[in-house]
Parts: C-alpha cells; structure tokens; sequence
C-alpha cells in the first residue's frame, strides 16, 4: 500500500517487543514510510496515542501488541475529530487473534513485511454502550442512588473506555475474568494466565438479568429472568474502519 506516515504504536510487554523495533523500521522505512513511534508506558495509553496521531494527520496506524493493544488503536481512531486514518497490525501479543483471523504472520518481521504489501479493506466493526444499571435486589431509594453515580461516572468514562470492538464483546463472567488477568503473570506463562484468572473468578461469578438493544428501538432482543427485566442494557451499532488485509 501507499503510505505517507505511519504511526507505530507499541506494547513493550516486559521488554519482549523492544528487539524486533530495528527491524521492523527497517521493513517500514524501505518501503518509504516516515514512521513515527510511541511505547504504551501504562493501560488505556495506547487509545490516547491512536487518537493523537490520527488527529495530526498519520495515514496508518499500526498496533505493535496483542488483541488489546489493537483494540485500543481501533478506539482511538473512531474517536479521532475528522478519522481518516488506517489500521494496522503488528503481532506481538499473547495470542493475537485478529492478526491469525486475517492471516497475518506470528512473527513481527514477517508482518512487517506483509503489512506493506497489503490492501486496503473495509471491515465492520461493533459498538456498544452501557446505558443503564439495575440492581433487582437493592431498596429503591439505593438504586436510584446508585444509577445516580453509575451514570455521572459513565459520562465521565465513555470517552476514554474502548467501546469498538473487532471480533467479540463480553459481560458477566467473560469480563470479569479478562479484567483480573494479571499482566505480568501473562507475561510469563502466556495464555495460562487467563486459566488462573479463571479459576479465581469463577466462584464470585452469580447469574443476572440484561437486556440488550441491536440496533434501533423497533429491534429489540433480550434475556431476562422470570417476569422481570433489569440491565445491564447494552446497545450495539454497527460502525466501519479500514484495516490492513493481506
């Protein structure tokens, strides 16, 4: 593909990512790409960087990291003032599920070297919202009281958490364990460190009612309990981005 300026967004995962650097600008700058760099220093970072480096005009922006990094590139991209630019993918994760969906290589170089024989494609993506919290058990004055806060810290939250997602989104039991994965237990021993996180949370994990909304009012689905119905609600869009394919 053509580019002009590219933005290398990069998870250094305990210093295991920082090696490949070298090569990879190499890769890049052959092609005639002025690149630019950053290192994700702290969780949610590499949003704010995305955002950054579409808003001053990068062509691509490449996610060096796993489905997390990425997921964080893709949200910061929609969330841009007048997004144009592109997404792309760098494996350098724990498992890397897009870059493997979209046959993209596992090693660093590799994808390098494919990312810049890539077309330009345009993918769906999903969007989704909390919009409001109940709790069926809770006296009524605490459940006002709490939707209260619940809804002045979600305005205050909605603009930096990564709401656009690629392939999944989950609740319930599937968030609460990849939200206690620990990083540098993953960072170690890989994959199983979410089969830890999973035995630990697995026992605090108590079935609830939600409702979900797709799309517009008049395409209601939802999952309730008895003859009851309390949120989580969650509502889902369908948005477009431009990624890399080989």
């Amino acid at each position: 593909m053509k580019c002009k300026q590219a933005f290398l967004v990069i998870n250094p995962r305990a210093g295991q990512n920082i090696a490949k650097i070298p090569d990879i600008l190499a890769v890049l700058a052959a092609a005639g790409w002025s690149i630019h760099l950053a290192l994700k220093e702290y969780g949610g970072q590499a949003m704010a960087l995305a955002t950054k480096a579409a808003e001053e005009g990068s062509d691509l922006v490449i996610a060096y990291g796993g489905d997390g990094t990425l997921n964080q590139v893709v949200n910061g991209i929609m969330s841009a003032r007048g997004q144009q630019s592109i997404v792309g993918v760098i494996p350098g994760g724990t498992v890397n599920v897009w870059a493997g969906e979209i046959s993209v290589p596992g090693d660093p170089v590799n994808a390098a070297l494919a990312l810049v024989d890539s077309d330009t494609r345009e993918v769906d993506i999903g969007h989704v919202e909390v919009e409001g919290l109940m709790f069926p058990d809770a006296p009524q004055d605490e459940r006002q009281q709490h939707n209260k806060k619940s809804r002045k810290k979600q305005g205050k939250v909605m603009s930096k958490a990564g709401q656009h997602f690629l392939l999944m989104a989950g609740l319930g039991i599937d968030a609460a364990v990849m939200g206690h994965v620990s990083q540098s237990l993953k960072d170690r021993v890989g994959p199983l460190a979410v089969g830890v996180a999973t035995a630990k949370e697995v026992w605090t994990q108590h079935p609830f009612p939600v409702e979900i909304r797709v799309g517009d009012a008049s395409e209601r689905r939802s999952s309730t309990s008895g003859d009851r119905e309390y949120p989580p609600i969650r509502q889902y869009r369908r948005d477009d981005a431009r990624c890399l394919h080989r």
